[in-house]
């Protein structure tokens, strides 16, 4: 393919320019930028968002930060009101966690499978909040981000953290959607599903949460598994997805039990309501990723079109449908007309057997999918990444165009359903790697060019 030269540097061109899309994407979701815009100080009293919190009448202040990009949210926040104590979880291994917090310590857990440390931390955070006499008046900030719920766990009595882990697994290789995930881990969980906003209104303390939005549609409830907002799902919701994921007769027994058990006890299910003094706020997510990398976009020339910003579903067939819109407007300009920009932005999933995936992502098999479906169409590059840049298990993303499956003698398709996506991109120097210091669902962008003739 590329049969003129003068392709060869349109796609160099469309290249470079999907590339910055992605980056720019991945500035604007910025968590520190998020919180200085959010939260402001001005003669003792705290304005977050419009609502407004005198300093006056709290004795302290707390801070706690559960997610990929909590450190920096704390690292912002401390610039703006001195905390009296508090503690961070961030993943283990994670240039997030990087950034440097210094009133508050910062504990590094493990991602997406929880472990003996994430229930160690996490129940340090219950530590603090017990302490609390439920007289004295305390403001919480509570700092919530994509990651935050296999980072803040605390299992129910009678289940282990191997056990925990064990379930987590299964999830993570079953298809489910984050929504589905994340209502089978409110039902096996002391803090998840409002239950730890609860704790913290028992004990006297108002909570600020302030939440960046990994989850597709926003619902506070599903982020990090919602642990201060209310919840509607029941231990029958997390009983039937098991099910239906086929996971059901792999879980720990101790598990299968518990969830039985809930049931019939209408009391252990989450909260459906919010105390008065529980507070979550909204300060970032997707869409303001996704308008960045359109103008991007916009200014390199491209006729542009957010497409979604809450994009869910197997990767590799997502890519058949979105080929198919870039085709459609290479034949018939619709709905755009070229030069264009697609701009996807969402939580895209992969199923695969936990022993094998070698690099697996969802973004990279989009983008090795596409390339699969456009090997035959010219003036066509795709891309994608995860904001975080940790694209499920290894790089950032990749990019492509009609040219990735010819330069190579990988089998593409093989590849694709192998889960070895990065092995296959790394071979031609295609997959994509930056440092990130949020996490905001992935950014996916599609470069049209006009359709080519003989």
């Amino acid at each position: 393919m590329c049969s003129k030269g003068i392709y060869c540097m349109v796609y160099e061109k469309y290249r470079e320019i999907a590339q910055e899309m992605i980056m720019a994407g991945v500035r604007a979701a910025d968590p520190t930028q998020a919180v200085l815009d959010s939260v402001q100080l001005r003669d003792n009293v705290l304005t977050v968002r419009g609502d407004t919190f005198d300093l006056a009448d709290y004795d302290k202040v707390l801070v706690f930060g559960i997610g990929k990009a909590a450190a920096p949210m704390a690292s912002a926040l401390e610039q703006i009101v001195e905390c009296d104590g508090g503690l961070v979880i961030t993943k283990k291994g994670d240039e997030i966690g990087d950034v440097e917090v210094k009133s508050i310590p910062v504990y590094q857990a493990y991602h997406p499978e929880p472990r003996r440390e994430n229930v160690e931390y996490s129940s340090k955070i219950l530590d603090e909040i017990n302490a609390l006499d439920p007289k004295s008046r305390t403001l919480v900030f509570f700092l919530i981000t994509g990651g935050g719920s296999a980072l803040f766990s605390v299992p129910p009595e009678g289940i282990s953290i191997d056990e925990l882990f064990r379930m987590n697994e299964l999830l993570m290789h079953c298809g489910a959607n984050i929504y589905d995930i994340n209502t089978i881990r409110k039902h096996v969980s002391a803090v998840k599903g409002g239950r730890f906003g609860h704790l913290c209104s028992e004990q006297g303390a108002t909570v600020v949460s302030l939440i960046l939005s990994d989850v597709v549609g926003d619902d506070l409830s599903v982020i990090a598994s919602g642990p201060t907002y209310k919840d509607q799902t029941t231990f029958a919701d997390a009983i039937r997805l098991a099910k239906q994921y086929g996971i059901w007769e792999e879980m720990p027994v101790s598990i299968q039990k518990h969830l039985e058990k809930g049931l019939s006890h209408p009391e252990m299910e989450p909260p459906r309501e919010l105390p008065a003094n529980v507070h979550n706020y909204l300060i970032g997510n997707s869409m303001g990723a996704l308008e960045a990398a359109e103008k991007v976009a916009k200014q390199a020339g491209f006729n542009t079109m957010i497409l979604t910003s809450q994009n869910t579903g197997e990767a590799k067939y997502i890519a058949k449908c979105i080929m198919g819109i870039a085709k459609e407007i290479q034949d018939t300009q619709r709905p755009i007309t070229p030069p264009a920009a697609l701009i996807i932005g969402g939580e895209m999933t992969v199923t695969f057997r936990w022993e094998e995936r070698d690099g697996f992502g969802p973004n990279r098999e989009f983008v090795l999918g596409s390339a699969i479906e456009i090997a035959n169409r010219e003036n066509i590059v795709v891309a994608g990444a995860d904001s975080d840049g940790e694209d499920g298990q290894g790089k950032s993303g990749a990019i492509a165009d009609c040219r990735t499956v010819h330069r190579t003698e990988l089998d593409a398709k093989w590849h694709l359903d192998k889960h070895e996506a990065e092995i296959y991109f790394d071979s031609l120097g295609d997959s994509l790697e930056f440092e990130s210091h949020t996490n905001v669902n992935d950014i996916d962008v599609v470069l049209i060019g006009p359709k080519t003739t003989a």
